[in-house]
């Protein structure tokens, strides 16, 4: 069990870094901070139980509370963006249409 979780916490860091640092255009650093300290902690847990320290079992616990908590609050933190954009770019756009009705 202890290097199944070492395994899939290293796959997971991996994973995590790539996709925001090798994939999301452009850098943003409320993305970057969190992702970074998630992966950090994934991978600090990793070489603990792969190298069965003392501390291991601890360091999967943080771990996995550091990826829960951080991983909500960037998902929430893209659904308030998403939702106050669409909203913001609807009343540009209500606005702009209006306004050229007028003007004809």
């Amino acid at each position: 069990m202890r290097i199944t979780f070492a395994v899939l916490n290293v796959v997971s860091a991996l994973v995590l870094l790539f996709g925001v640092f090798g994939v999301v255009q452009p850098r943003f650093w409320a993305l970057d901070v969190p992702a970074a300290i998630i992966a950090l902690a994934l991978l600090v847990s990793a070489v603990g139980l792969l190298a069965r320290l003392p501390w291991a079992l601890r360091a999967l616990h943080v771990s996995a509370w550091v990826s829960f908590v951080l991983g909500l609050t960037i998902v929430s933190l893209i659904v308030i963006n998403v939702a106050t954009e669409g909203r913001a770019v609807g009343t540009a756009v209500l606005w702009i249409a209006t306004a050229s009705r007028l003007s004809l």
